[in-house]
């Protein structure tokens, strides 16, 4: 019996471990083909877009998609560019109605084979979080901290 318990453990340890190395390494282009920002702040919602390539990296349900979109929209609006935040909001929508995508940028591209639109896993949940808790990603801190905190709303 004590055989059977230490072979499981291992099965799912190397299970485990295998998943994590399904993941992608994060990449981020900020707003992907519109600027970041206005010409006196150049860098004004490029925190938003970072957060938003967090989620299409991660990826996760058609709720989880929405949700981030409409994320991305509030921040940009946060900074006081309701037009900009509007035309980006328009640009992510119907680039994801789109049939041709931006390779690497479709929702879910941090998986090297996962079906796209289907609610994360506990387990992928945390290796996403492990990932991000142990590269080197050069993201700030505070945005990586709320993002992490998101994901694991979702398993609420």
């Amino acid at each position: 019996m004590q055989f059977l318990v230490y072979f499981v453990g291992i099965l799912f340890f190397f299970s485990h471990a295998l998943k994590a190395e399904s993941l992608n390494h994060f990449k981020t282009d900020y707003c992907t083909g519109y600027v970041e920002g206005t010409r006196q702040k150049p860098d004004l919602w490029k925190h938003c877009c970072v957060e938003h390539d967090l989620y299409f990296w991660a990826g996760g349900s058609k709720k989880d998609r929405s949700k981030s979109d409409e994320r991305l929209k509030t921040c940009v609006s946060s900074t006081g560019q309701k037009m900009h935040a509007e035309l980006i909001f328009l640009g992510v929508y119907f680039g994801g109605l789109s049939p041709f995508k931006i390779r690497g940028k479709q929702w879910g591209n941090g998986w090297k084979s996962r079906p796209s639109y289907e609610k994360l896993t506990e387990l992928e949940t945390f290796d996403i979080i492990h990932f991000l808790e142990t590269s080197d990603l050069n993201l700030d801190e505070k945005l990586k901290l709320s993002f992490i905190n998101q994901l694991k709303s979702r398993l609420d």
